[in-house]
């Protein structure tokens, strides 16, 4: 009887224990589903202000561009620069005028003599050989670049030519318009200018009847319609943001256009060119802004800049202009366009008094007199005033948002 007593003791704790274990078994599984069911809801607030964070600014780069006119050599000059040892100096022409010069980020002057050297005498007009210590004085004054496509030259044919061209590289100077060979003529001028690539292309209606031989035609650019077209277009190609061309074109002593200058202009627009510069004429001409629909923006035409340095003497001859352009690009909206342009009128004192020497005035200083150097007498004052005057009309007959540059 007792061990029926036991059996059923062994049999009670048994379940006992067994109920205790299924009990913790659902502690735990409710433990772990609580933990997973729960989360945590944040209700959302709109802000009491909101700022909003301004688009990005462009990114711009600006440079500006100086162009001159004819810088020619002729004989009064080259006496006046020659020194008791026999060398020669023509600094002194640029003495009042380099700051000016030298205030853009590029200078470009239409070269319209020769350096041949000493095999031949020198000379003026109308066959100009000039010292090479012309080149130096324009280093010097502050140019970086010259167009040498002109009627001159040919002065002293195609010796003279290739010479001219080893002068200029040996003073550092970039050229466009004569060339060495073909492979020069075929190597576009595109200068980099803080980013700001510019295409440099010149051409002359001519070169008094002096031609380079049927195979060396590369020596020479001659204007084409076809031919300028294609070099645009092919600057653009090879990464030009902006294109100048620079004509050697018109009547010599006539301010206004003719209507060949006028087509020239035209196909150069056409073709893409965004500027399109003038010389010749030996007189300013008037400049104008127009729509161009090739680049679908403002380009900006200069039909003759005039002489800058000679020893040319009546009215409009002895008067310059340092005319200066304004590029923008936009790397963000990948353009790049003619901005704003200015000038500063020039004038030239022909050594007639009593300094002997062909010099660059700002004609702007014949308003202050307190600016006038003392070889000055009233003659040149009233001559500088006349000439301020003149290039101030002519240059912005067609072109009122033209603006005068200051002078220091």
């Amino acid at each position: 009887m007792l061990k029926y007593f036991y059996i059923f003791i062994a049999l009670v704790v048994t379940a006992f224990l067994l109920s205790t274990c299924k009990t913790t078994e659902k502690t735990v599984v409710k433990e772990e589903l609580s933990t997973e069911v729960v989360e945590t809801v944040k209700e959302y607030h709109e802000p009491a202000t909101i700022t909003y964070l301004p688009p990005p600014a462009d990114s711009i780069s600006e440079i500006s561009i100086n162009l001159v006119g004819d810088l020619m050599c002729h004989l009064p000059q080259t006496n006046n620069a020659k020194l008791s040892n026999g060398e020669y100096d023509f600094n002194p022409s640029f003495e009042y005028i380099k700051p000016y010069l030298q205030d853009a980020d590029i200078t470009i002057g239409n070269l319209e003599t020769t350096f041949a050297g000493t095999v031949q005498p020198y000379a003026g007009y109308p066959a100009f050989n000039s010292p090479d210590a012309y080149c130096t004085a324009l280093k010097n004054a502050g140019f970086d670049f010259l167009v040498t496509a002109n009627n001159h030259s040919m002065d002293t044919r195609e010796a003279g030519l290739l010479r001219t061209i080893e002068v200029i590289k040996k003073h550092g100077l970039g050229y466009a318009g004569t060339y060495l060979n073909q492979q020069d003529h075929d190597s576009i001028r595109i200068v980099n200018i803080k980013g700001v690539k510019l295409g440099i292309l010149n051409y002359t209606y001519g070169t008094n009847g002096a031609y380079p031989s049927s195979d060396h035609t590369y020596m020479l650019n001659v204007i084409d319609s076809a031919g300028i077209i294609g070099a645009v277009k092919a600057a653009k190609t090879k990464g030009a943001d902006i294109v100048l061309v620079f004509y050697h074109m018109g009547v010599e002593n006539v301010t206004e256009p003719t209507q060949a200058q006028k087509d020239a202009v035209r196909f150069a627009l056409e073709a893409g060119a965004s500027l399109v510069i003038g010389a010749h004429p030996h007189m300013i001409g008037p400049t104008q802004k127009v729509y161009s629909k090739a680049i679908n923006d403002t380009a900006f035409v200069a039909y003759s800049l005039g002489n800058f340095l000679s020893n040319q003497y009546w009215r409009y001859t002895d008067a310059g202009v340092i005319l200066k352009l304004i590029i923008q690009k936009n790397y963000t909206k990948k353009t790049c366009s003619f901005k704003s342009a200015n000038y500063l009128p020039t004038w030239v004192y022909r050594g007639d008094g009593a300094k002997k020497m062909h010099i660059l005035l700002p004609a702007q200083w014949a308003t202050d007199s307190t600016k006038l150097p003392d070889f000055l007498n009233t003659s040149h004052h009233q001559k500088m005033l006349e000439a301020f005057n003149d290039t101030k009309q002519i240059l912005t007959k067609y072109n009122t948002d033209l603006k005068l540059n200051s002078v220091k």
